[in-house]
């Protein structure tokens, strides 16, 4: 589940507590919304059709499919101008559906944009790696339909405060950073046995650093041959070969285990039996996974990104950009100098700050707030 999904049903669980929600998705994703979600007394789960080819190879197809299917919803519902609609995504699926119907039913339109994807020279000059004719589409795709949707939506949730300076001034008062959040209620309240080393947890994708982290943890096993690294996470099948091929060729295949998609409360239970979270994104303007290791009382070992330089304060160690080597020595003091460990990770009272700033009922109670500030 991406994080664009787990903010639009964090927002959904909490806001139906005192309104009704509805929410639309399609047949294939129904039993992942109801096995997170569960049964809520004002939430009502719409289930559509899903578009039959490829949603990315037939962009306009498709956006028509999904926008007949909201229209039936909307029409069902009577839709007007007192309802607010959320999209889920960035995507042409979820916008362009938003803005056509927008003229009809006369709603209140709130748009996302989670991430703003860096220009072809960005990529290459900072070496972020990503396929850069593929980048390049994908910065010109993402680009176009923000600007569409900016001109039509009447508020916007974006995951950084940084991102702010691609609106005006006079729409800052309309725009919300949510960072996303914790299921807090997951985290075992047991002190658990920390029998492995190092976890690290996103989409195995080039933009969250898995592929250069190998490097680093090349250098750690060299030192530390027992260290152990766990990997949550899968991606496309290519790249997660590619990725488990390369750690044969450097050597380390023994020392690292791939335990694939794992999520909810499983996945806390990973953390608390963990000493260590690596958060070795390359492009990123928020990372929830390094809250989610915060808050279960890890030390994460990040680099120092711009966007999150004011986001992760405490229980962090902030790594030069690239830094490889300096990357594996901070592993491997946190890994043998136990005051040096028992310095960085978050205490109690640490903890409990980060646990409640983190928890999903305060950040959207916090967005719920704008919304009436902005009267939505």
């Amino acid at each position: 589940m991406g994080g664009n999904s787990k903010i639009c049903l964090e927002i959904a669980r909490h806001l139906s507590k005192e309104f009704e929600v509805h929410l639309v998705t399609t047949s294939e994703k129904t039993l992942t919304v109801t096995n997170t979600l569960g049964t809520l007394e004002n939430l009502f789960i719409h289930t559509v059709d899903p578009y039959p080819k490829s949603e990315m190879g037939h962009p306009f197809q498709s956006s028509r499919h999904y926008t007949k299917s909201l229209n039936g919803v909307l029409e069902k519902l009577n839709a007007c101008e007192n309802d607010i609609v959320y999209a889920c995504s960035d995507f042409h699926i979820d916008t362009i559906p938003c803005l056509r119907l927008k003229k009809k039913y006369r709603y209140k339109w709130i748009g996302v944009q989670f991430l703003f994807i860096p220009f072809i020279f960005e990529n290459i000059f900072k070496g972020y790696k990503f396929p850069t004719f593929k980048y390049l589409l994908a910065w010109f795709y993402s680009t176009f339909l923000f600007r569409l949707a900016k001109s039509k939506a009447d508020a916007f949730v974006i995951t950084n405060d940084s991102d702010r300076t691609h609106f005006s001034k006079k729409f800052q008062n309309r725009i919300f950073a949510f960072y996303g959040g914790v299921n807090v209620d997951q985290i075992p309240v047991y002190d658990a046995l920390r029998t492995r080393d190092v976890v690290f947890c996103s989409r195995l994708h080039p933009q969250k650093g898995i592929d250069g982290f190998l490097d680093v943890w090349k250098i750690v096993h060299e030192k530390n041959p027992e260290a152990k690294l766990s990997v949550i996470g899968n991606g496309e099948k290519p790249y997660e070969e590619y990725l488990k091929n390369k750690a044969m060729r450097l050597g380390i295949d023994g020392s690292v285990e791939w335990l694939g998609y794992v999520n909810d409360a499983p996945k806390y239970e990973i953390y608390r039996s963990s000493r260590i979270m690596v958060h070795p994104t390359v492009y990123d303007n928020n990372g929830m996974v390094a809250a989610e290791a915060l808050c279960s009382g890890l030390p994460v070992v990040m680099y120092d990104l711009p966007s999150l330089k004011t986001l992760y304060t405490k229980g962090c160690i902030k790594i030069p950009f690239g830094n490889k080597e300096e990357f594996a020595k901070c592993i491997l003091n946190l890994l043998s100098d136990r005051q040096f460990y028992d310095a960085t990770i978050p205490h109690k009272e640490t903890l409990e700050g980060l646990r409640h700033h983190w928890s999903w009922g305060n950040r959207v109670e916090c967005f719920k707030k704008w919304m009436e500030d902005c009267s939505l």
